[in-house]
């Protein structure tokens, strides 16, 4: 346990010494977005960090706020609603269990009763004398049969209002997964897409690639024009990204300028190719300012391609797409580099 303490002490102390070479003072939401960045809990954080710093290490508030609400922020909420729709869905699926039971019971007495109504009033019809006692008996059963298609009607109720409830808190969870400058997965969702591709990919036996993707010289786009040219940017990427996607794959803003997609069932050879595919539909698409109509030009992508191995994580799987993102923007930018490639430089320099 000691540690443990010991441990987050040191980080709590690097924090402080972090914020106040950023020239951040030390408010709480700066020193948790320090903390999760020296924690290692979010890569792109970092990176994002290191984009916006300036030449003399500084980060501007508004840059460290902005950083704060995408990836402390969001992702933290993103991940409770996700926690409480699981544990919704579990409670529903028993309540709907129990509903359904339930109705089978009164459905169930209801036809018992009315088959031993018919045959108490045969019984008065050959044993008159029983008849006045027998009364009293099909009261009770009468009464009982009208409160179990009252039970019926109310459970029939019942299972409609969950299910318009489930209807809702799907929607509210769509929405919790989504990124709401670009409407594509966020990060939250990616992390879940990522996890259960890779299972499914092991347990079938399929290929799975991942792309990857980094807008050049965004930071330097966003200074030049605006936050509301450089928003518009991301918008428009992800509207190329997705019109050349298919229905199964997984589009993410992965954390700033960066956007991740998931392919299952595509090898390496055809996930490269879908990458200069879009690396060529975003050279080709000319920026305009909304208002002024002024032309701003075109906008590049590096993008970085990996298959996912038997030995995978997640974490390995990223951290490889990621090594050929950098090689891409490291030989110039605007280029796809997939792990075949970097497999190769690396056999040759050996």
């Amino acid at each position: 346990m000691q540690v443990g303490v010991d441990t987050t002490h040191r980080i709590a102390d690097s924090v402080l010494e972090g914020l106040k070479k950023a020239g951040l003072p030390a408010s709480p939401r700066n020193y948790e977005l320090w903390y999760a960045h020296l924690e290692g809990r979010s890569p792109s954080l970092s990176r994002d960090l290191d984009v916006v710093r300036d030449a003399f290490g500084k980060i501007a508030q508004q840059d460290a706020d902005s950083l704060y609400r995408i990836h402390v922020q969001r992702g933290d909420l993103s991940r409770s609603v996700f926690d409480i729709v699981s544990r919704f869905n579990e409670e529903v699926a028993d309540l709907h269990e129990m509903i359904g039971k339930t109705g089978e019971s009164a459905t169930g007495n209801k036809e018992t009763l009315g088959e031993l109504s018919e045959q108490l009033r045969q019984s008065t019809e050959d044993y008159p004398a029983v008849g006045a006692l027998l009364e009293g008996v099909f009261s009770v059963a009468k009464d009982m049969r009208v409160q179990n298609e009252v039970l019926e009607n109310r459970l029939a109720e019942s299972t409609s209002e969950i299910t318009n409830l489930q209807r809702s808190v799907e929607s509210i969870e769509a929405e919790a997964m989504k990124d709401p400058l670009t409407g594509v997965a966020n990060r939250a969702r990616f992390d879940r897409a990522i996890a259960h591709q890779i299972a499914e990919a092991h347990a079938r036996d399929e290929p799975l690639s991942l792309l990857l993707a980094d807008i050049d010289y965004f930071k330097s786009f966003n200074d030049s024009w605006g936050h509301q040219t450089g928003d518009q940017v991301l918008r428009l990427v992800a509207e190329v990204m997705n019109a050349n996607i298919r229905g199964g794959d997984t589009l993410a803003r992965y954390g700033g300028e960066e956007f991740a997609v998931l392919l299952p069932g595509a090898k390496l050879e055809n996930a490269t190719m879908l990458a200069e595919r879009i690396r060529g539909a975003v050279e080709c698409r000319r920026l305009k300012k909304r208002r002024t109509e002024e032309d701003l030009g075109t906008i590049t992508m590096s993008i970085g391609v990996a298959s996912v191995r038997r030995a995978d994580t997640a974490e390995s799987f990223i951290e490889r797409a990621d090594e050929c993102l950098y090689a891409a923007k490291g030989n110039g930018r605007n280029l796809v580099v997939d792990e075949n490639a970097i497999a190769g430089k690396e056999s040759g320099a050996a």
